[in-house]
């Protein structure tokens, strides 16, 4: 058997037919997403995430909104005589 041989044997119709066809078509997957960077990830992961998230972020907010209140209430106000008073004689009776 010769090589010209066995190109007509593989292009004969009898093996042809029974040969699967080529397949042209490329099939691309999805990149996948990292879900320790992508918030959708996590979502489609744990769809809770949001709401959680969004739990964190209300809480956070009410916590700084309470520590402003609670130094703002601890700050003393200066008073008008402490303005036209040197600034050693304000600060030691602001103190004592």
């Amino acid at each position: 058997m010769t090589n010209a041989d066995l190109g007509r044997l593989i292009n004969s119709d009898e093996v042809q037919s029974v040969v699967k066809p080529i397949n042209k078509e490329v099939k691309r997957r999805e990149a996948r997403k990292n879900p320790l960077k992508n918030a959708a990830a996590v979502l489609k992961l744990n769809p809770y995430f949001g709401t959680a998230r969004r739990m964190a972020v209300l809480a956070e907010a009410a916590r700084v909104k309470a520590r402003k209140e609670k130094i703002n209430s601890k700050r003393t106000k200066l008073s008008a005589v402490c303005y036209s008073l040197p600034f050693a004689i304000c600060f030691i009776s602001n103190y004592t």
